[in-house]
């Protein structure tokens, strides 16, 4: 059974407190620190994440989201805002 990719995202809000580093699952470990940010910011890798939201009430300051209460998943299963995020953060890690 193919793992479809999840639906959290980090906004730009993140102050890097690591909370959700911390309580993403061991063997998931879908969130990491995005490399080179002055702020040490986190993002999600979507492919990874498993859509447990665990993370999301350890949030400080409410920068988790879900692209599907957000309303920011498009008909064609692109994810607009998800994909802007993701692609600042590897831009960073390059």
């Amino acid at each position: 059974m193919a793992h479809k990719p999840g639906h959290f995202y980090i906004d730009e809000t993140c102050i890097g407190c690591g909370a959700c580093d911390h309580a993403c699952p061991g063997k998931v470990d879908a969130i990491y620190r995005v490399e080179d940010d002055f702020l040490g910011r986190f993002a999600i890798v979507l492919e990874e994440c498993i859509d447990c939201g665990f993370c999301v009430p350890l949030c400080p300051v409410d920068c988790i989201h879900d692209a599907r209460k957000e309303g920011i998943i498009e008909g064609s299963g692109g994810y607009t805002r998800i994909k802007e995020l993701q692609a600042w953060a590897r831009a960073r890690a390059l």
